[in-house]
């Protein structure tokens, strides 16, 4: 099967790549240009002999820019949906592309000519300027409309208007000042100007220099207002622009030929960033086909910048032996290139796919997911869905599994992309024959439908989680069952209560009057004695019902309601050195189970409070929450919060005490769909961290099913 889709996936690609340069052919050909006379270049200056002049190292900067920027600009302008903001960014560093590669090559022509003809004298005046749109946007325009192009403010609007007319005064200075270009022959420009070339340069210094500092801290500002993907992608052309300004800055100070190879680096860094940027932080929505072919296309930069660096130094070694120079720079680039190739292509692929190429790798990552200590098993599926997207870069992954007939969602991930995800495909979720679930996935950005090894992995991660999913719905429809009970106990000693206490209990109480009455009014000593003991019989019955009933149910809570009977609590255990503030909201209409809940775990809380916290203040909030992402529709919430000294157990016989009294409140929490969580050091009324607070979230009614909702 791997080999019908390799046969068939260069089609495919090449086919996309096609579209998407179809998109804009005009950037798509300036893009070409820029490339063509790029090596234009590098060839006029082979086939010259010109490698040994002086000025060539500084084409080595501008070749590297030629080389690279009109790539990423047509790339960048190929995306299927961009801006007005976004358009300007590429076009800058296409016609930034484009400038350099001529600076290049007209002045790789001028510097190898026999002869200053006329021609050759415009080459040279042509060369003397088109570097300055060509490197200079690097340190000032880029930065200022990555990524989007929008200018925020005024500072900006102004930092970029004078960013183009320093750069627009600078070439004309430049192309004006009268230095003759020193190559086989010394050539001098046809129009001159040095008095206006030097007032030209000053003031274009004036406007520069703050241009390209306020720039690059633009992206600064940019990154500090921004957070998540946008955040990332700030992130890697800001460490690429420093660099860039550093290298720039120390031109001159750094030693020949290590200043040329290391601004020529350093140039380099920019279109690499924002090739991160698009590829891994899937900027501007581009087609996959197209960010391989950006990655094909800097496998040719890295190449180039390989061979013209080996070159740049093997000149400085050996200055006179220029084909010697040539035959290392294109031996050592030889061998790097079949490694070199294979390691981009393999990270390319890792880059895009994650672990797609090792299904092991995945399985394996799953299965040590699963395995992690403190796994609850509510947290499975989201687990699964964060392993699948994470392992195989996908759009996203969802899991519903089938309750009761319903297909319920239980948990899903989604990658962090602001590309558009393939439609959804399912993986039916099998457990012993039965289709328990289905694991929903989608294609990554820019790709139609999954590729059929993303399926087979798909399928083997689906067999995989089955059973522990499986498990899942039965442990919720456990639950469900233990929720239904304690809920069908409750309600069931409340009718109970209800009947002791309103039919028997009323009961014997009228009969007890009658026989004291009887008692009353009769003379005989000896039916006294029995109507009297008769009475006391009665007395006993009537005790033990109103035991009963108080085993039953917290009589409180139907006699003066849940509010005043957690206010009666507090009252309780309030003393002379111990404060008890109670902030309870109105609370009616609750579930008997969820009543007598929270007052068992609130009676609990503050006994514990009172006797070992050595706590001086006590507060008890007691509130009904709305629809919260973990505990789905609305609670109640209690949290009962001190000064003391915390959970302290020094001794086996403390330690025992604490652990049954908080397992009996986990215990009562839990049995009807709710949790506990009782932390030390996060006591509301405790200063320096001090403290403990117990804190219950029970659902007004336990609900039919914890997993999800119905979609």
């Amino acid at each position: 099967m791997d080999t019908a889709v390799v046969r068939t996936a260069s089609p495919v690609r090449a086919t996309a790549v096609s579209a998407a340069l179809l998109r804009s052919p005009v950037s798509a050909g300036l893009a070409v240009l820029a490339s063509m006379a790029a090596l234009g270049a590098a060839a006029v200056l082979t086939a010259g002999d010109g490698w040994s002049l002086e000025p060539v190292r500084q084409l080595v900067v501008d070749l590297a820019v030629g080389l690279t920027y009109p790539v990423i600009g047509a790339v960048v302008l190929s995306a299927r949906s961009l801006d007005r903001g976004t358009r300007g960014l590429a076009w800058v560093l296409l016609g930034s592309g484009l400038a350099a590669a001529l600076t290049a090559l007209t002045a790789a022509a001028a510097l190898v000519a026999a002869e200053a003809t006329p021609g050759v004298r415009v080459l040279a005046q042509l060369q003397s300027w088109l570097w300055v749109p060509g490197f200079l946007t690097l340190l000032t325009l880029v930065p200022l409309l990555y990524p989007d192009g929008l200018l925020r403010g005024r500072l900006w609007r102004a930092t970029t208007a004078a960013s183009v007319v320093g750069m627009t005064l600078l070439a004309a200075g430049v192309a004006l000042y009268p230095e003759a270009l020193a190559g086989r022959v010394t050539v001098t420009k046809p129009v001159t100007w040095l008095a206006g070339a030097q007032v030209l340069a000053v003031a274009a210094s004036l406007l520069l220099v703050p241009a390209c500092l306020l720039s690059v801290g633009s992206l600064f500002v940019r990154l500090r207002s921004s957070e998540g993907l946008r955040r990332r992608q700030v992130v890697v052309l800001l460490v690429a622009a420093a660099v860039l300004l550093v290298v720039t800055a120390l031109q001159g100070v750094i030693p020949a030929p290590i200043d040329t190879v290391a601004q020529a680096v350093a140039v380099a860094l920019l279109p690499v960033a924002i090739g991160v940027a698009v590829t891994r932080h899937r900027l501007y929505d581009l087609d996959v086909a197209v960010c391989r072919a950006l990655v094909a296309a800097s496998l040719a930069v890295c190449l180039s910048g390989l061979y013209l660096t080996v070159f740049a130094i093997a000149r400085a070694v050996a200055p006179d032996r220029s084909a010697l120079s040539t035959a290392l720079a294109a031996g050592v680039t030889g061998v790097l290139v079949q490694p070199l190739a294979r390691r981009l292509s393999a990270g390319v692929d890792r880059l895009f796919y994650g672990d797609r190429a090792d299904p092991y790798a995945v399985s394996a990552r799953l299965a040590s997911r699963l395995a992690e200590r403190g796994l609850d098993v509510a947290e499975v599926p989201q687990a699964v869905c964060d392993t699948v997207v994470g392992a195989l870069r996908l759009g996203s992954a969802e899991i519903r599994l089938d309750v009761d007939g319903t297909e319920q969602k239980v948990a899903s991930a989604q990658a962090p992309s602001t590309g558009r995800a393939g439609p959804s495909e399912p993986f039916p979720l099998r457990h012993r024959g039965e289709v328990i679930g289905r694991l929903a996935v989608r294609a990554r950005p820019g790709e139609p439908a999954l590729d059929p090894r993303d399926a087979e992995i798909l399928a083997t991660v689906a067999d995989q989680a089955a059973p522990a999913l499986a498990a899942l719905r039965l442990h919720q429809q456990l639950q469900h069952s233990r929720e239904s009970l304690v809920l069908a106990r409750e309600e069931e000693r409340l009718r109970l209560r209800r009947d002791l206490h309103d039919g028997i209990g009323a009961t014997l109480a009228g009969l007890r009057l009658q026989v004291e009455s009887a008692q009353a009014l009769t003379g005989d000593p000896r039916v006294a004695t029995l109507l009297g003991a008769a009475g006391g019989g009665v007395s006993h019955a009537v005790d033990e019902v109103r035991s009963i009933t108080d085993s039953l149910r917290p009589p409180a809570i139907d006699d003066i309601g849940l509010g005043p009977a957690m206010a009666l609590l507090a009252e309780r255990v309030r003393t002379p050195d111990l404060a008890v503030t109670t902030r309870i909201d109105e609370v009616t209409g609750l579930g008997p189970a969820v009543e007598v809940a929270v007052y068992r775990i609130a009676s609990e809380a503050l006994a514990n409070t009172a006797r070992h916290s050595g706590c001086t203040r006590v507060t008890m909030r007691l509130r009904i929450e709305g629809r919260t992402p973990e505990h789905g529709g609305s609670h109640v919430v209690l949290e009962v919060s001190d000064n003391g000294r915390g959970v302290q157990t020094d001794t086996p016989a403390e330690r025992s005490r604490s652990h049954l009294g908080l397992d009996s409140m986990r215990q009562r929490a839990e049995e009807i769909g709710g949790s506990l969580e009782v932390r030390t050091g996060s006591g509301k009324d405790a200063p320096g961290g001090r403290g403990t607070l117990v804190r219950a979230v029970i659902p007004l009614a336990p609900a039919r099913s914890t997993l999800g909702e119905t979609q």
